[in-house]
């Protein structure tokens, strides 16, 4: 048993919640064979010799374990008290009823074959860019369509990441089909846990990985994710080629002088270079910079960007050069990372009004 709850608990306690409501979903289950911990959206379950039913809390089996004990010993009490007896110490509590731990989740999982580290630490990639607006529900999780080869997307309505081919490499281990929103906490979890290839199957509204002998079960967020591709422009009247870190810098260094929610910046881009504004009548800064582009081709154009949004997607592109494709100074630009083939990666950013005879806000 010792070793079973040496093995368990890594992975429970990054499911317990550590603030809850319901007492119960702070204690890990043991029933009927098997141990269980859960947070409602995702569940942990391994089997166990121990075929009792008692509830042990979180917070007591990781101060236990801490300890290193060389052996543990579990006795059911009257009262529905449990002892646990490690290294000649004795502790004492009061089990919780079983009947109130929920339920796993059930239904047939068909198998969508293994996904790989690598395809999990690509989709764990996308969480920074989906929305912490509770109230948008299908927007706060990683988007995955799988089917014969992985698709997922991100977004918070200002800023997208979009991943057409997240597979590349491993499509050979994808099975059948799933179009669904991931939680951002359950692919935190995979990121941390996963070691090497890892069985997947799914319900339509339930993944379960096999994962260490242990089942991991998510609950895909039940909501519809948004029509991501009506955003992104067909055409484009303009674009340039700029040195990633370059970029990168200058709109670091932009960030510290933006005014107000809007934290914007305002970008003339041309054959020349591109000249960045940043106005801020509170503190009475007026920001200037140029930088130089390594190509432009189509119209010039001012786009006013959220400079904060922008450094959010600069960081996630980590080839040395990027191209910017512009349609209008209304619509979404795309930033995409340039390695001397086409990218799967696409960034997308919402633009910030500019305000006429005004270089900022």
């Amino acid at each position: 048993m010792l070793q079973k709850l040496i093995r368990f608990l890594p992975l429970a306690e990054k499911v317990v919640p550590k603030k809850t409501t319901l007492p119960i979903l702070s204690h890990v289950c043991i029933k009927d064979g098997f141990i269980f911990a859960t947070d409602l959206e995702n569940t942990v379950q391994m089997k166990i010799d121990d075929t009792r039913n008692y509830t042990i809390p979180m917070n007591v089996l990781k101060t236990i374990l801490k300890a290193k004990p060389k052996s543990l010993e579990i006795n059911l009490l009257e009262d529905e008290k449990v002892q646990m007896t490690y290294d000649n110490r004795h502790l004492t509590f009061k089990s919780l009823d079983t009947d109130e731990f929920p339920s796993i989740p059930v239904g047939t999982f068909k198998s969508l074959g293994s996904w790989s580290l690598d395809l999990i630490r690509k989709l764990q990639s996308q969480v920074a860019y989906a929305s912490k607006d509770e109230l948008k529900p299908a927007i706060t999780g990683v988007y995955v369509h799988q089917n014969g080869k992985m698709e997922s997307c991100a977004t918070d309505g200002h800023v997208m990441r979009l991943m057409e081919d997240a597979s590349l490499g491993s499509e050979s281990m994808l099975k059948g089909n799933l179009k669904g929103v991931i939680p951002k906490k359950a692919l935190l979890i995979l990121s941390r846990m996963v070691k090497g290839d890892l069985p997947v199957s799914a319900t339509d509204k339930h993944l379960k990985f096999n994962l260490n002998g242990m089942d991991f079960f998510v609950r895909l967020i039940d909501e519809k994710y948004p029509d991501f591709r009506s955003v992104i422009p067909e055409d484009f009247m303009g674009s340039v080629l700029l040195k990633t870190s370059e970029f990168s810098d200058l709109v670091k260094d932009a960030k510290h002088f933006v005014f107000g929610e809007s934290k914007q910046g305002n970008f003339d881009i041309g054959s020349r270079g591109i000249d960045l504004h940043v106005n801020n009548p509170e503190k009475g800064f007026q920001w200037d910079a140029k930088l130089p582009v390594s190509e432009h081709s189509g119209d010039e154009i001012k786009i006013g960007l959220n400079v904060h949004y922008l450094e959010k997607i600069l960081k996630g592109i980590s080839e040395k050069e990027l191209t910017w494709e512009y349609s209008s100074s209304v619509s979404a630009s795309i930033l995409k990372g340039v390695n001397g083939k086409a990218s799967n990666v696409t960034h997308l950013i919402m633009p910030v009004r500019i305000k006429e005879n005004s270089h900022g806000e």
